[in-house]
């Protein structure tokens, strides 16, 4: 019988319908490592209630809270609840993704077990983009706390090379770049039953980080030039009634729509209905939306600081100035008005997002936890024959 590798990931796992893109990566992330043979996973989150329960081949742990107060300000008490959890389970390798308690348990356990901790976002970079306590909380305390534990912990995943340079001025660590997975086949078998097909649509949280107000101050330059231009967008946050109250200020009510939450297939048939998509975020760890787009087929405008290592500028898409509303309204024009430009991009796109599929994502990671495991294992055997010549 074979023996298989027995894995944790600790992070949030999503327990209701309704969920954004932290939980989504590892829900997906999740599923398609749970289904390669000779891995046995566990996923141990942290919730209101205390479960156990199995999900097809994934095993669920929910940890409960003592307190109900914001992640971030319970966070060593979380991490020691995760921990207490991790031991429970006896794995080969943990991985935890994403910052706060999660990563503090990888930490407390990183001389135990091999360690890999992905780093979704990057605390520092996003903290200064809200003005809430949280937000205050981060930069004080939560973007110290990330940079000493990227220090401490050996083998850290990315999302993109830019990020990885990024992190390497705070780590000697071994770093991988695996990118956010797509389920490319699923989304070719989308079947269209839209009537609208926007000119823009974006599928994104509405907060200030994500950049959407750059987006429609750009759309109101653009009706100068195509005044008909229709934009779709798709999400909901803390943003949603500032950005309302700019459409109306920019008379933009006629051009651009709200969505509110929406299911991946209709998301999915979207990106099919449109002509691009726009990414304008002022900081995004290579956003899930940038592989949507062109495993759909479209081209996308992306803002530099989206760090879009998908996006080839002038081959897949196009890239401006983060923050330049007038840069953003020039490719908007561009590629409204080029329709053959729009078709080789996005079949230039489309091939590209192939890669990305999420089997080929999942059996990326499964060999970074087998090489971390062996050096894990080497490391301890060598350490063991120093003792003894000493």
């Amino acid at each position: 019988m074979m023996t298989k590798t027995k894995v944790v990931i600790v992070g949030g796992y999503p327990l209701s319908e309704i969920y954004g893109g932290y939980l989504r990566y590892i829900d997906r992330l999740s599923y398609y490592i749970s289904h390669i043979d000779d891995i046995e996973l566990h996923v141990i989150g942290l919730g209101k209630e205390k479960m156990q329960f199995k999900k097809d081949n994934l095993n669920i742990h929910v940890v409960k809270r003592i307190f109900n107060l914001p992640y971030a300000f319970t966070i060593t008490i979380d991490a020691w609840l995760l921990r207490r959890e991790i031991l429970k389970v006896e794995p080969d390798i943990v991985h935890a993704i994403g910052a706060e308690a999660y990563s503090l348990a990888l930490l407390l356990i990183r001389n135990k077990y091999p360690t890999v901790l992905t780093m979704p976002g990057i605390r520092g970079k996003e903290s200064r983009f809200g003005c809430t306590l949280y937000s205050i909380f981060g930069m004080i305390v939560l973007k110290p706390l990330e940079k000493y534990v990227v220090s401490k912990i050996p083998n850290i995943v990315v999302e993109a090379l830019s990020i990885k340079n990024l992190v390497s001025e705070w780590t000697k660590s071994k770093i991988y770049v695996v990118p956010v997975g797509i389920e490319f086949e699923k989304m070719q078998e989308i079947q269209m039953h839209l009537n609208e097909n926007p000119d823009i649509f974006l599928a994104h949280r509405l907060a200030k980080i994500k950049g959407i107000d750059i987006l429609l101050k750009a759309v109101s330059k653009v009706i100068n030039s195509i005044s008909n231009i229709s934009v779709y967008i798709a999400g909901t946050g803390p943003q949603e009634n500032e950005l309302k109250s700019l459409v109306k200020k920019l008379n933009l009510e006629s051009n651009v729509k709200f969505l509110g939450f929406i299911s991946d297939e209709e998301k999915y048939q979207y990106y099919k209905a449109c002509k691009l998509v726009v990414v304008p975020s002022r900081w995004d760890c290579q956003p899930t939306t940038l592989f949507e787009a062109a495993a759909s087929g479209k081209p996308v405008i992306a803002s530099d600081m989206s760090n879009p290592g998908i996006v080839e500028d002038g081959k897949t898409g196009l890239i401006f100035k983060s923050e330049n509303v007038e840069d953003l309204a020039d490719k908007i024009i561009t590629l409204l008005k080029d329709e053959k430009l729009r078709e080789y991009m996005g079949k230039a796109a489309k091939e590209k997002a192939k890669l990305y599929d999420w089997s080929k994502i999942a059996e990326r990671t499964v060999e970074i936890y087998k090489e971390v495991i062996a050096d894990f294992h080497d490391r301890k055997l060598n350490n063991k024959k120093r003792r003894k010549i000493l």
